[in-house]
């Protein structure tokens, strides 16, 4: 069952697509589409107790964006240390660059497409 707030279109996907759109600048929309839609698949697979934090943090910062823009807000949430809110970047990270480089093994470190195999 996929909750809203986690969806590629809520505000945990939104933040997802926004923090990777900063931390790899050269990776093209439809490859960012798709890290952004398996961090969303991963997250409504959590447990339970996960998704819920995950899904109120997602919420706060969804309504964060709305108060203070959401480029405002991607930033403070990219670089706090503020216990378990810093995780919220943090597990888009590792599963978004997981997901990258398993999938397209030649991508630079900025997310730019490389000679993949065979060309």
């Amino acid at each position: 069952m996929s909750i809203r707030a986690l969806s590629p279109e809520g505000p945990f996907g939104q933040f997802a697509d926004r923090l990777l759109g900063i931390e790899l600048p050269d990776l093209p929309d439809d490859r960012r589409d798709d890290a952004v839609a398996f961090v969303c698949r991963r997250a409504n697979e959590v447990p339970t107790p996960l998704r819920v934090g995950v899904t109120v943090l997602s919420a706060g910062a969804g309504f964060a964006g709305s108060l203070f823009g959401t480029d405002r807000t991607t930033a403070w949430l990219r670089s706090t240390r503020l216990p378990l809110v810093s995780e919220l970047s943090r597990m888009i990270r590792s599963l978004a660059f997981a997901y990258v480089w398993e999938t397209w093994p030649r991508t630079s470190q900025t997310g730019r497409p490389g000679a993949e195999a065979g060309s």
